[in-house]
């Protein structure tokens, strides 16, 4: 489906003149000699399309074959009505107007009627000719017709290939090679002299401008700006979405959008003749140093000096440039909490395919702080510039966002045996992280404009982001908050938490709840997980003891009204890795109708194509009080996870063999990708296990893995 043929392809060509003297003197007389079957040289549609020379002859495109097609079945028809024979053969110039791969199984369809024509084809008879042919020239046009039909069907299933190819694109393992060479490919061209005056050209994002000296919280905030926002904005997108053939939506930070529209809002000065703030003359100079010298008037001009200092500030730490996108009808607008290492990897996903969604997400970012900072001291990354619109920016690769490792008193990477060690000196560590979490987000929700919160927002994060969302209290928003979900971390008591309480949802449970979490997360699953080690050691571990290792069961105890939780199968910590086209269809749903997501199963019940991708484990349906909590199983994919939905799509169009096969390999590439991780976290696991035991633990039996 994603595949674009050229324009001519659904046109009927006129016959070429050699075809129509062919017609009027005859196949036979003429010495007609039938072409050999269609290759391609390169792919059709857009990709450096052209035609290598056919075999046996002169170069013939497709629109050659269907014409001298149309020819030669006009013959044919001649000939049959002389005979009083009513069956002709099917018509192949059509089927060009349809995809090759449904043309090709309706070619198989009409096989099945070789017993009622010599040809094995029938058709409604059409306009009778009178006029016989020879014998002899019959066997002649016969035999072209079947040459040219032979060819033009070998033509198609050569094209059927090639789309089985393209379909093929999209996987992680290619991910990296596919940057590499585009990273090393030409340098890109030079950018723009200047943003255009015109308000329908977009500005380039080659005109950034310099970072800020002192940015703070809100200059670092990441945007994912969606389509209709883009547009809206006059931006040249840098970004494309999972199996995308060209970039439509946006992502960098605050500080450069703002310095993006104030470039094309310069270049618009200057080019009416303007300057943005004209010097003062000599004659007004000397006028505003005699006020200053009057103390009345000085302390006067101060006050308004501080007045627009201040007024410049607040603009600084607000969000008042997206105003601008309050009537482009954006679908919605996500506020998401990173993980513990920053917005890369799943995190950068996420926030990716929500954004192609339509949805604006805004992202605060606790590692862009400057390094000699006092929040840059907590934690820190270099952050890279900002990605320009002729860059490779891969779905699959892992960070797109920093350029360097993290740094910090507030840094960490968990390992169980160090929360062994300093229990305490962990807690401490989390909460603070936590504190930290929270504020960014009351910051930024704060500033956003007015009628986003008035629309409404949804809230959501990863890992310690997941944390964080689980924790936040939302209470001061009330009806703003449409809905949140929190994606790999278990909500409940774990190492993660200080207390019991904090293990809890510390928000409003009348918000709609998503929690989602893979059977084989390392950090916070149910069936092996650091959590589970650290609440199961006798001497200094900490946590619920009986953890299941999701929030189905706080959410049935606190009464959440709409909840949702999602075991996926065999899924690890970066859930992308084995459901990355689930969670797309599931967040599409979400940002649609969130207070029935816990009546999925129910709804995609009705969709064929979807029933089969829930299996509900438990439920909690309590009408006195208002509590609707479903527990589901989400089996892993029978189609790769690494394609685009497209292209998944597009395997329907092909072959049951040639779908099989493509699919069987595919699965069979990413199946080895993921033991790679399997192992790596087993072993990791099964160390701590050890150091765990011997301090006076109980052992965690793991479950064997499991790849498709």
């Amino acid at each position: 489906s994603s595949l674009k043929l050229p324009n001519t392809f659904g046109k009927r060509a006129p016959p070429a003149a050699a075809d129509t003297a062919a017609m009027q003197g005859g196949f036979g007389s003429t010495g007609f000699t039938p072409m050999g079957p269609m290759q391609y040289s390169q792919p059709m549609g857009g990709m450096g399309g052209g035609y290598a020379q056919p075999m046996g002859g002169a170069g013939m495109s497709p629109m050659d074959y269907s014409s001298r097609l149309d020819n030669i079945e006009a013959e044919l028809m001649k000939h049959y009505a002389h005979m009083g024979v009513s069956h002709i053969p099917l018509q192949m110039s059509q089927p060009m107007m349809m995809h090759p791969a449904e043309h090709e199984m309706q070619m198989q369809r009409a096989m099945s009627y070789a017993q009622m024509t010599p040809m094995g084809y029938h058709a409604p008879m059409m306009a009778p000719a009178p006029a016989p042919l020879h014998p002899g020239d019959h066997m002649n046009l016969m035999a072209a017709y079947n040459e040219l039909a032979k060819s033009h069907t070998n033509l198609l299933m050569q094209h059927s290939d090639l789309i089985t190819s393209q379909v093929a694109q999209g996987s992680p393992a290619v991910a990296a090679s596919r940057l590499k060479a585009a990273n090393s490919a030409a340098a890109a061209p030079a950018a723009p002299a200047g943003p255009s005056t015109d308000p329908s050209v977009p500005t380039s994002n080659h005109h950034v401008g310099e970072a800020p000296v002192d940015p703070n919280l809100m200059d670092n905030t990441l945007l994912f700006l969606p389509e209709r926002a883009v547009v809206e904005l006059g931006i040249v997108p840098n970004m494309d979405d999972k199996g995308d053939d060209h970039k439509e939506l946006w992502f960098g930070r605050v500080w450069e959008l703002r310095s993006l529209l104030a470039a094309k809002y310069k270049h618009k000065l200057a080019a009416m003749g303007k300057t943005e703030a004209p010097d003062l003359t000599t004659t007004e100079r000397a006028m505003l140093e005699q006020k200053f010298k009057d103390p009345a008037h000085k302390a006067k001009l101060i006050k308004l000096q501080a007045r627009w200092k201040a007024a410049a500030l607040r603009s600084k730490q607000s969000l008042r440039l997206l105003e601008r996108l309050k009537f482009c009808n954006l679908r919605g607008t996500l506020v998401f909490a990173h993980g513990s290492g920053g917005c890369s990897w799943d995190n950068m996903r996420i926030c990716r395919m929500i954004a192609r969604l339509g949805c604006l997400v805004v992202a605060p970012d606790g590692f862009a702080y400057p390094k000699n900072t006092a929040m840059g001291e907590l934690r820190h990354k270099d952050t890279q510039p900002l990605h320009k619109e002729g860059d490779n920016i891969d779905y699959w690769v892992g960070d797109l966002i920093y350029c360097s490792d993290a740094t910090g008193s507030s840094n960490y990477s968990t390992k169980a045996e160090s929360v062994l060690d300093s229990p305490t000196k962990y807690c401490d560590l989390y909460e603070r992280c936590y504190q930290l979490r929270r504020n960014e987000l009351h910051f930024t929700i704060r500033n956003l404009p007015q009628f986003i919160k008035t629309r409404g927002f949804f809230l959501g994060g990863t890992s310690e982001g997941g944390m964080t969302i689980a924790r936040f209290d939302d209470q001061r928003y009330g009806e703003q908050v449409c809905g949140r979900f929190i994606i790999s971390f278990s909500c409940e008591y774990n190492y993660f938490c200080p207390t019991p309480e904090a293990g809890e949802l510390g928000g409003q449970t009348d918000v709609p709840t998503l929690n989602i979490i893979g059977t084989k997360d390392q950090y916070f699953g149910p069936e092996d997980s650091v959590a589970k080690i650290v609440a199961l050691d006798k001497v200094s571990g900490y946590g619920n003891r009986n953890m299941v290792g999701h929030g189905y069961n706080t959410f049935v105890k606190q009464g959440v009204e709409s909840g949702l939780v999602l075991l996926l199968e065999d899924g690890v910590h970066s859930p992308c890795n084995t459901h990355d086209n689930f969670l797309r269809r599931l967040f599409d749903f979400f940002f649609a109708r969130p207070g029935s997501i816990w009546k999925l199963d129910a709804i995609w019940g009705l969709d064929p194509s979807m029933k089969d991708r829930l299996q509900v484990q438990q439920s909690y349906v309590a009408k006195a009080v208002q509590a609707n909590v479903v527990q589901c199983f989400v089996p892993l994919s029978k189609v790769p996870n690494s394609w685009s939905l497209r292209q998944v799509d597009a395997t329907s169009n092909l072959s049951k063999a040639k779908a099989e096969k493509l699919i069987a390999e595919q699965m069979g590439k990413e199946a080895k990708e993921l033991a790679v991780e399997y192992k790596k976290a087993a072993t990791m696991l099964d160390g701590i296990r050890k150091q765990s035991a011997a301090e006076g633990g109980i052992k965690v039996e793991r479950k064997a893995t499991s790849i498709y």
